[in-house]
């Protein structure tokens, strides 16, 4: 039998690729499935080095080395690898290699039995594509499970929620371990721990009511094979933003609306004390003038004892001060009703300073004006202003029993004028500042408040179209803001 035609019959008849290569890589002989496979001729391939043929550059060298290190030995080795054909399309072989050698042992050539698993290896790789898929997927849904089940954890303060949702978001992400997060909503901040910037980021505004509060955004630093974010993990972020959003949006509207029913509450508390407190006044008002207008005409006779006439200045002085108390309570009952005119802030002001001036150098009190020259005319009744400015100086001289400074401020912002009160007293606890506009509520002793002063204040204030602030904590003094809108203002303004 002739050789070559044996040789060749093996050759084609072998299911699968057979190549011949010399000791350098050159191609000596190949079948037909060669052929078919790659897209070569075999006239095409003899002599040229399979190498630069079929291995793609970066790879070359390494496959070289393994190739040659596999034909110093005399039996058969198996390795997989990869060819790019013609067309450039990559072909998966298991490879069989064989040296061949001469009458003396030594080998001369090497014969390279492959199959094409390249079906296979498509199929599982695609297998382990949907399932890494999979568990991506899962990783998101956990995540989002977990995220629905904090909003309905209404129990929790917002700062509580907003830390769960940083440190949950990561888990979500293909390497949570290099994952990192923040969230900033105003001036508060939360994040994850060692949250730095990085080349692989994604960010978002969180938006509320058409308002921009604050943002969020995801950072994957350190080694991450990785050259950008799957789509799942995008339409993630994006819906955790949205329901960031969702979550605030319902905490603030249910906060404002708890607010508002606070405030419903204690308006209507205090319309029925203002209304009480008139019908009181009114019932009180004209045995107490009789009390006083009889007092005063017995002060009147002459040769009175002198025990006589202090006792009646006594009733005279406890009438004066009953009746101010009465006007008090027709004006929170809303009895006096303001009698609005243009007047200079800073010159009403001063004058009700004087009022009080001998009560801050008893105690050793420094009344500091810095008053804003600037300052627009405004709409106001002048005689409340004053009783606003008088009341105010005189409970922070009262809450300065040691001395101290009371500074008052007039200024002008954005077309309002505000009027500020700021002393160096002791300050109040939480608990007194949420009841200071209660009618009749003082922490003062009883012969010196009727706890209306600060409730007279607010409904001046309240009648002018303005707003009342205090600001106070314990040792820290206190500061009452009073603002008076811009529509109030004189019109040749």
């Amino acid at each position: 039998m002739n050789l070559q035609n044996y040789y060749d019959t093996v050759m084609e008849l072998t299911h699968g690729i057979v190549v011949t290569l010399d000791l350098n890589g050159g191609i000596i002989h190949g079948n037909s499935e060669l052929e078919t496979l790659s897209g070569y001729h075999l006239k095409e391939l003899a002599g040229r080095d399979w190498f630069e043929v079929f291995i793609p550059r970066d790879e070359r060298e390494m496959a070289r080395r393994a190739l040659f290190e596999s034909a110093h030995g005399q039996g058969i080795s198996a390795f997989a690898g990869r060819i790019r054909a013609k067309d450039g399309d990559i072909v998966y072989v298991n490879w069989n290699l064989k040296p061949l050698t001469d009458s003396n042992g030594e080998v001369i050539s090497l014969l390279c039995v492959g199959q094409d698993v390249t079906d296979l290896v498509l199929r599982e790789k695609g297998l382990l594509r949907e399932r890494f898929t999979l568990m991506e997927r899962n990783k998101e849904l956990s995540c989002l499970y977990s995220l629905s089940q904090l909003m309905g954890e209404i129990h929790r303060t917002m700062d509580d929620l907003l830390g769960h949702v940083v440190a949950l978001l990561p888990s979500a992400f293909q390497h949570p371990d290099m994952t990192y997060a923040r969230l900033r909503l105003g001036t508060k901040i939360y994040e994850t721990p060692g949250y730095a910037e990085s080349d692989f980021m994604l960010r978002s505004d969180l938006v509320i009511s058409d308002e921009k509060r604050g943002s969020l955004s995801v950072a994957v630093r350190g080694y991450a094979p990785r050259t950008g974010f799957l789509e799942d993990e995008k339409d993630l972020f994006s819906t955790v933003v949205q329901q960031v959003v969702i979550l605030v949006s319902k905490r603030e509207t249910r906060l404002a609306k708890q607010e508002l029913e606070r405030q419903l509450r204690q308006s209507d508390r205090l319309a029925k004390i203002g209304q009480f407190s008139a019908g009181v006044a009114h019932e009180i008002n004209e045995p107490l003038a009789n009390i006083l207008g009889f007092a005063e005409l017995a002060l009147q006779t002459p040769d009175l004892p002198d025990q006589v006439v202090t006792d009646l200045n006594n009733i005279v002085d406890s009438s004066l001060h009953a009746r101010e108390i009465i006007r008090k309570l027709m004006f929170f009952g809303r009895q006096l009703p303001p009698q609005p005119t243009h007047i200079d802030l800073n010159d009403t002001v001063d004058q009700a300073l004087r009022i009080t001036e001998a009560g801050s150098m008893r105690g050793d009190i420094v009344v500091v004006r810095e008053f804003d020259p600037e300052l627009p005319r405004i709409l106001a009744d002048p005689q409340h202003i004053k009783q606003v400015v008088v009341n105010l100086v005189v409970n922070a001289i009262q809450a300065m029993a040691h001395g101290g400074t009371v500074t008052i401020r007039t200024l002008t912002n954005q077309s309002d004028v505000y009027l500020t009160v700021e002393d160096t007293g002791p300050g109040m606890t939480p608990d007194v500042l949420k009841m200071i506009f209660t009618p009749f509520f003082t922490t003062k002793d009883v012969d010196k408040g009727s706890g209306l002063g600060l409730s007279v204040i607010h409904g001046i204030v309240k009648a002018h179209g303005g707003f009342i602030q205090v600001h106070s904590a314990p040792d820290e003094g206190t500061r009452v803001e009073v603002a008076f809108p811009c529509h109030l203002r004189g019109p040749e303004e």
